[in-house]
C-alpha cells in the first residue's frame, strides 16, 4: 500500500522541485490554473493534461484527451484521438498503474515517481516545493 506519492520535475522550469501527495487523493495537472500542480506558460500542455488517483490500489495515471498525449516510461498511454466522422463516440482511455520509479513526461515535462509507505498523520503535503505561480491541493 503506497500513501505518499512524490513527483520530482527533472525538466521544465519545476526542475528540481518535489511534489508529495498524501493518500487518497486526486490531482489533475495541466496549464489551468484550477489544476493541482500547474505547468503555467507551456503552450504545447493541455488545459488539463492528466489525472492522478492514489488510493489503496495504488496510483495510476489517466490522459485527459490531451492534444499531445501523456508518457510514461517512454510508452504513450493516452492522447486526444483524431476523429474522422463527427458522429465518432470519443472512448475513454484506460488508466495505467504507477510504480516507484517510473518517468511521468508531459509534453516537455518530466517527473521521476516516487511512491513511498508513511506511518506517520503529518501534513498531507509533505516536504513540497512550492512556487507563487504553482497551486497545490490534497484531499485527505
Amino acid at each position: 500500500m503506497t500513501n505518499l506519492l512524490v513527483l520530482r520535475a527533472l525538466t521544465g522550469p519545476l526542475r528540481g522541485k518535489e511534489f508529495s501527495y498524501r493518500q487518497p487523493t486526486h490531482l489533475v495537472i495541466g496549464r489551468s490554473r484550477s489544476c493541482h500542480l500547474q505547468l503555467p506558460d507551456d503552450p504545447t500542455v493541455s488545459r488539463q493534461h492528466c489525472l492522478l488517483e492514489m488510493g489503496l490500489d495504488g496510483v495510476w495515471v489517466l490522459d485527459l484527451s490531451s492534444r499531445n498525449g501523456t508518457l510514461v516510461n517512454g510508452a504513450k498511454i493516452g492522447q486526444r484521438p483524431l476523429l474522422r466522422d463527427n458522429n465518432a463516440t470519443m472512448i475513454q482511455p484506460d488508466k495505467h498503474q504507477l510504480e516507484d520509479g517510473d518517468e511521468l513526461r508531459i509534453c516537455s515535462h518530466v517527473f521521476a515517481v516516487r511512491l513511498f509507505e508513511v506511518e506517520s498523520e503529518a501534513s498531507p503535503l509533505v516536504g513540497s516545493s512550492v512556487s507563487s505561480t504553482i497551486a497545490q491541493e490534497s484531499l485527505v
